[in-house]
């Protein structure tokens, strides 16, 4: 069969093809260089699942065309192969046995349980929570005061009689809460740069003859604001101007924010993985990243720990809705691998959080 006459339409499509074949190659790069000085880059990582689409819509376009330019995508896409389980994961792994010992350990961003959100009941966390009875949970925005003293509700739901709670504020308290069912024997606070507001604490928890230190962490966020999201409406809608001078200074505004996002992330990231280095115990990590999982921040954690989506994960595993319309995946629970095994890794897509919870179930691999 032969090939099709190459037009002027191909043409087009031939350098639209490279261009989106360098931006592939560039979204894996953003994995190992720092975003600190490199911001483009990270930002490619960021549009990784969109710009894998595009290149697999070429393939079959080229194919169709019956041109070997196909072969172009198809290289970029398979250098970079690892990253797709990041993505989506084809089957989750069940735990073999009802009678196995595991460990469920839980990460909920809670959004500060609805405390500035009417369409928010808390009742409704606390029956989830009670549902599912995780042995650990890691909470990110959590909230209590004088009045809810939340920390006495879950103990009583979830037989968590053990917590560490690092909370500021004088009447809301807000920050970082960890709660286990089995003793915590150690904790403590991990302050990060570039940042009052993000933190991490980590727990030391004594669990069949071990101890094990679990991280929980809030890395920092974008801090988009209202003007931001209204922005963010008319790109996906008709009625933005790309050449108006508002457009150019919206536009000029979020890459900024995500900028110092990246920045902030890439130098508190560096904190943590020194932390852990330094931890005389196997280590679990749990918190909300504000980061996907084809960035630096990622990276840096995934090089010294596993995720459990990779392992035991199904579907997409989305966590955060930005803007409520761009489905991402920011919330985690990494693990030691040479302690555990990971079964029944969950997205669990409830509306008490702008975050989904995710949980999975952990097995010693020795005894």
């Amino acid at each position: 069969m032969k090939k099709k006459p190459f037009s002027l339409l191909n043409i087009i499509f031939l350098f639209i093809h490279i261009v989106v074949v360098i931006l592939l190659l560039s979204s894996y790069l953003a994995n190992f260089i720092s975003p600190e000085k490199h911001a483009y880059i990270a930002l490619c990582g960021l549009l990784y699942p969109y710009i894998l689409a595009i290149n697999i819509i070429f393939i079959f376009y080229w194919v169709l065309q019956l041109h070997t330019y196909f072969i172009i995508s198809l290289i970029a896409i398979l250098i970079g192969i690892t990253f797709v389980p990041r993505l989506y994961q084809m089957k989750g792994v069940a735990a073999p046995t009802d009678s196995l010992e595991t460990l469920k350990i839980m990460s909920y961003n809670t959004h500060i349980f609805g405390l500035y959100d009417s369409k928010i009941f808390v009742d409704s966390v606390f029956n989830y929570l009670e549902q599912e009875k995780p042995d650990v949970v890691c909470f990110q925005e959590y909230f209590q005061d004088k009045t809810h003293r939340h920390d006495k509700t879950l103990k009583k739901i979830i037989a968590a009689n053990y917590n560490y709670l690092y909370l500021e504020g004088k009447y809301h308290q807000l920050g970082l809460a960890t709660f286990s069912t089995y003793p915590i024997i150690q904790s403590g606070i991990i302050y990060l740069p570039e940042s009052k507001a993000n933190k991490a604490i980590f727990t030391d928890i004594s669990y069949n003859k071990d101890t094990i230190r679990i991280y929980n962490i809030h890395f920092q966020s974008v801090s988009l604001d209202k003007a931001d999201y209204r922005f963010t409406d008319k790109i996906t809608g008709t009625d933005v101007i790309v050449k108006d001078k508002n457009t150019k200074k919206d536009v000029k505004r979020i890459f900024e924010k995500l900028k110092n996002g990246y920045a902030a992330r890439s130098k508190q990231v560096k904190i943590i993985v020194e932390h852990i280095k330094k931890s005389p115990y196997p280590v679990i990590v749990c918190g909300d990243f504000n980061d996907i999982p084809w960035s630096y921040t990622y990276q840096q954690i995934s090089n010294l720990l596993t995720d459990a989506f990779i392992e035991s994960g199904k579907g997409f595993g989305y966590t955060f809705y930005l803007n409520k319309k761009l489905p991402i995946r920011i919330d985690y629970i990494f693990y030691d691998k040479k302690l555990f095994n990971s079964y029944d890794y969950t997205t669990d897509k409830l509306p008490f959080s702008d975050h989904y919870p995710v949980h999975t179930l952990l097995h010693k691999t020795t005894d």
